[in-house]
């Protein structure tokens, strides 16, 4: 089975001639190919003499549920296969007893899984079950709720409150585009009241992020370590709609940072205090309104990773 030892990252070890008992839950709701990545790692990991069990998700909720049943009697790894919502649906219940989560990346960013390394190779995807190398990781959280990755208030969330799951589905990457513009002309961009380790702090729009990803493989959060414990929060100044987004369109190019446009601060907590009512999102759903708390997880989760590399 896989072990861990006691610190952050850990190494595990593969089972010698035995094969895995992989317990999958499957978000079915994707498109062809990625359906075809699906049933690939699949077929990878029956080949390899691994046995795999496959749960379906039906509505939001499933796959909480089915992590919440699972424990390591079960299973030896619990693998979600899905985008970066069903992992975050399946999160909110991984507890002491659940069996390490693997990652099949079904989704349309799969920021987590680019954040670990693991990418959308299927080769790549059963190689990081099977080898079962394990690191722990404390998600943030937000009002109570688990986030792996990121969370935001303003723009982003403006945009995730308007985007239909038929929309992201049919139209991918590119959905969020056409919500955006649709965004733009009706978002009036108020300031938002921010405390960052209790200083008062004026946003257009805040991301606070665990990793370093965001929307994909973009580098948001160079100091990001989803093996330390801290928040990395990216201040957005008080302006127009336009002037956030202009400031957006530059994250793939990595000034945003570097042209000071926006500020990055290590925290430990940051509290929303208004506009009372607004969304926030996590990990690219909408999982709570302001006023928000926002920190770090006391519990770890256990989470496959690929093999280190020495």
């Amino acid at each position: 089975m896989p072990t861990d030892d006691q610190g952050p990252t850990t190494g595990g070890s593969h089972l010698q001639g035995q094969g895995l008992k992989i317990r999958v839950v499957y978000n079915p709701r994707t498109g062809h190919k990625r359906e075809t990545r699906f049933h690939a790692v699949l077929a990878l990991l029956e080949a390899g003499g691994h046995s795999c069990e496959i749960l379906t998700t039906r509505e939001a909720g499933d796959a909480a549920a089915f992590v919440r049943e699972t424990t390591s009697g079960d299973a030896d790894i619990l693998a979600i296969a899905g985008g970066d919502g069903t992992i975050n649906d399946a999160v909110q219940c991984a507890g002491p007893q659940t069996p390490p989560l693997g990652l099949i990346p079904l989704g349309t960013a799969n920021v987590l899984a680019h954040e670990l390394g693991i990418g959308t190779d299927p080769h790549k995807i059963a190689s990081c079950l099977t080898e079962a190398h394990v690191l722990k990781m404390q998600p943030g959280q937000v009002n109570g709720h688990r986030f792996m990755m990121m969370t935001g208030i303003g723009l982003d969330a403006q945009v995730v409150s308007g985007l239909s799951r038929a929309t992201k589905t049919l139209f991918g990457k590119a959905a969020y585009l056409l919500e955006v513009f649709r965004t733009l002309r009706h978002w009036s961009c108020p300031p938002l009241s921010v405390q960052m380790d209790g200083k008062a702090v004026q946003a257009a729009t805040l991301i606070v992020s665990r990793g370093k990803r965001y929307g994909g493989t973009f580098v948001l959060a160079p100091s990001g370590d989803l093996a330390s414990p801290g928040l990395h929060v990216t201040v957005f100044p008080p302006g127009g709609a336009m002037s956030v987004f202009g400031r957006f369109l530059l994250i793939p190019t990595g000034l945003l940072l570097r042209l000071g446009l926006a500020v990055q601060h290590p925290v430990r907590t940051v509290e929303i205090l208004g506009p009372s009512g607004d969304p926030i999102q996590a990990d690219g759903d909408i999982v709570a309104h302001v006023p928000a708390q926002i920190s770090v997880c006391d519990e770890p989760i256990r989470l496959c990773v690929p093999k280190p590399q020495h």
